[in-house]
């Protein structure tokens, strides 16, 4: 088994930053901080516990709090932007060298707050958000759901290697939001899948929240009873129920943002990682040094493994030879011989 654990390389990520530059909130948790090291405050926009995008984000808190820096994370409730506005505001009076935010969901909120709290400095993830006083971070999630895509191609196409597969050649995608952030893991979803077997059905619904887990595990049920074998979840808290109705199917999910092969063992295939966590310990250590050019975006993708699919946990699903395939796929993503296409919008 060749295992995927896709880490971001520390060194040279933090050179590249340099340059290119639930309900209701909970209490506050910090801890105290060394000389030269930055205090970081993290504004969520909804509640940790989804056990993907926010929870990775708050695993580069907590290591950073472990290093030495005084940290903060403000949850919300997720149907309360309102509630994110007033967080992000009350971490933006200059208590906090750093104020985190994530998510396309909080491009207007940060942007306002920005202007109005120009001695601020803050770190945008998962998003491009205009500003002189914004570290912005992205991540090639297109790349990343091209080798999922492939993966549930494989899956569609040989029950031998995958017995829960009818063979069927039908595929499916739960998203959060009609977005572009979220179109951009169709796009490359559509394009993984295409270059395995163009003849393979790809279905895809929107739950329209990244919080409504009885909503996604519906459509995924759906997706499964139409003959779908695989369906990637890239839904947030949703997804949970996504790699629910994969197990109550008897079926395979992919799952997203975090390590997720055990949350349903022996019905996810991999879980594609964006290593939201890992950048952001780069870009406060880039902070640390004086390095972090605000106003300015950094991109992590396949080249520099800042996004990957994650084969641990899996109870041994995927075949070797599989993942070799995906393998190579990958470094022809690396190499430029392919290109993974974008969806209208995306950064």
């Amino acid at each position: 088994m060749i295992k995927r654990m896709i880490g971001v390389v520390a060194a040279s990520a933090v050179l590249a930053l340099g340059l290119s530059a639930c309900s209701g909130s909970s209490a506050p948790s910090s801890s105290g901080s060394t000389s030269g090291k930055q205090s970081v405050a993290f504004a969520v926009n909804g509640a940790l516990g989804d056990q993907g995008f926010f929870d990775d984000a708050q695993r580069g808190l907590d290591e950073l709090k472990a290093s030495g820096h005084k940290t903060q994370t403000l949850q919300a409730d997720a149907s309360n932007p309102a509630q994110w506005k007033s967080n992000l505001e009350s971490l933006s009076t200059g208590s906090w060298d750093l104020a985190v935010v994530g998510s396309a969901q909080m491009s207007d909120i940060l942007i306002a707050t920005s202007k109005k709290f120009p001695n601020q400095k803050y770190i945008s993830f998962d998003n491009v958000v205009p500003g002189a006083n914004i570290a912005s971070i992205t991540y090639a999630q297109n790349e990343g759901s091209f080798l999922a895509g492939a993966l549930a191609a494989y899956a569609a196409t040989d029950k031998a290697s995958f017995p829960l597969s009818s063979a069927g050649k039908t595929v499916g995608l739960v998203g959060g939001m009609d977005i572009p952030v979220i179109n951009d893991f169709v796009e490359g979803f559509k394009a993984g899948v295409k270059a395995v077997d163009p003849s393979i059905k790809t279905v895809v619904s929107y739950v329209g929240s990244f919080s409504d887990s009885a909503k996604g595990y519906d459509q995924a049920k759906a997706m499964f009873a139409d003959g779908a074998d695989v369906v990637f979840q890239v839904a947030g808290g949703s997804g949970i129920g996504v790699l629910q109705a994969a197990k109550d199917a008897n079926k395979y999910g992919i799952g997203v943002d975090q390590n997720q092969n055990a949350v349903q063992p022996g019905h996810v295939l991999a879980s594609m990682l964006k290593h939201v966590g890992s950048s952001l310990v780069l870009a406060v250590e880039a902070a640390d040094a004086g390095k972090l050019a605000f106003g300015k975006t950094t991109s992590y993708g396949l080249a520099n493994n800042g996004v990957g699919l994650d084969f641990t946990n899996n109870s041994n699903l995927v075949p070797d030879a599989i993942q070799k395939k995906i393998d190579a796929l990958k470094q022809d993503v690396v190499d430029g011989k392919t290109t993974v296409p974008h969806a209208a919008g995306a950064q």
